[in-house]
C-alpha cells in the first residue's frame, strides 16, 4: 500500500474534493466533487461522487450516485446504486438495485436484487437470481438465470441455463449448449399456486435460438437452429432447423421441421 496516501471519512454531512485516498468511509450525507481514486470505498450512507472511480473495492449499503465511470477490482452493493457511465470490474454482486447508463465489463457478475444495465453487458459467469434490464447485447462465457429479465439485444454465451421462474424476453440466443426449462418446484402445491400468483406466467419470448445441443421448455421463437434439439413442455416454434436429432415431447409444437 502506498504510505502517502490518507484515509477520509464523512460522518455527517460532508464533502471534499477528489483525490488520491487509503479509504473512504461515508456513513452520512456525503458529496465528492471530481475524480477519486482509492483502494477501498465504503458507503453506507447517502454518496453523490460528481466524477470516476478508481478503485480496489467498494461496498454499497446505502444510497449512491456516481456521474461518471466506475473501474474496481470487487463491488458489492446491497443498497441502491447509479452510475452514469461504464462499469468495469472484476466481481460484482448486486443484492440491492442498481442502474448504469453504459458498458459492463466483468469476470464474474450476480445479481439477486434489480439491475438495469443501458449499455452492453460483456462477462465471464453471470448469475442472475433477481430482475434484470439489459438496453443491447449480453456476451458471456456462462448464463446462468433464475429471475426475470428483458435483453434488448442478443444474448451470446457458450453455456445458457435459464429457469423460468416469469416472464423472459430476449431478442435472439446463440451458445453452445442451450437449456430453457420451467422453474422446480419444490415447494409444492400451495406455495407453487403462491408463486404463480406474484410471479405470473413462466415463459421464455425470443425471435430466434441457435446453438449445438438445445432444450426448449416455456419458449416460444420464430426460428430455432441446431445440431440436436429437444422442444418440450409448453414451447411454440415456428421452424426448426436441424442437423442431428429433434425430438418434440410434452405437448410441445413446432410448426415447421427441416432437416438439413
Amino acid at each position: 500500500m502506498d504510505g502517502t496516501r490518507q484515509n477520509f471519512k464523512i460522518s455527517g454531512a460532508g464533502s471534499c474534493s477528489g483525490g488520491i485516498y487509503d479509504e473512504v468511509k461515508i456513513s452520512g450525507s456525503g458529496v465528492i466533487n471530481g475524480d477519486i481514486d482509492c483502494n477501498t470505498l465504503k458507503s453506507s450512507g447517502s454518496s453523490d461522487i460528481k466524477g470516476n472511480i478508481k478503485s480496489q473495492l467498494i461496498k454499497c449499503s446505502g444510497s449512491s450516485s456516481v456521474k461518471g465511470n466506475v473501474e474496481t477490482e470487487t463491488l458489492e452493493i446491497s443498497g441502491s446504486s447509479d452510475i452514469k457511465g461504464n462499469l468495469t470490474a472484476s466481481d460484482v454482486k448486486i443484492s440491492g438495485s442498481s442502474g448504469v447508463d453504459g458498458d459492463v465489463r466483468v469476470k464474474k457478475l450476480k445479481i439477486s436484487g434489480g439491475s438495469d444495465v443501458k449499455g452492453n453487458l460483456y462477462g465471464g459467469e453471470i448469475r442472475v437470481s433477481g430482475g434484470t434490464k439489459i438496453g443491447k447485447d449480453c456476451e458471456c462465457e456462462s448464463f446462468i438465470a433464475t429471475g426475470k429479465f428483458d435483453i434488448k439485444g442478443l444474448l451470446n454465451a457458450d453455456e445458457i441455463d435459464i429457469q423460468l421462474y416469469g416472464r423472459c424476453k430476449v431478442r435472439e440466443i446463440g451458445g453452445r449448449n442451450i437449456n430453457i426449462s420451467f422453474s422446480s418446484n419444490h415447494g409444492g402445491i400451495i406455495s407453487q399456486f403462491v408463486m404463480d400468483m406474484f410471479v405470473g406466467i413462466k415463459e421464455l419470448i425470443t425471435d430466434s435460438v441457435e446453438g449445438d445441443d438445445i432444450f426448449l421448455e416455456g419458449t416460444t421463437a420464430k426460428i430455432v437452429r441446431g445440431t440436436n434439439v429437444t422442444i418440450g413442455e409448453g414451447s411454440n416454434i415456428e421452424k426448426v432447423e436441424y442437423t442431428g436429432v429433434l425430438k418434440v415431447i410434452n405437448g410441445g409444437r413446432v410448426q415447421n421441421e427441416v432437416k438439413l
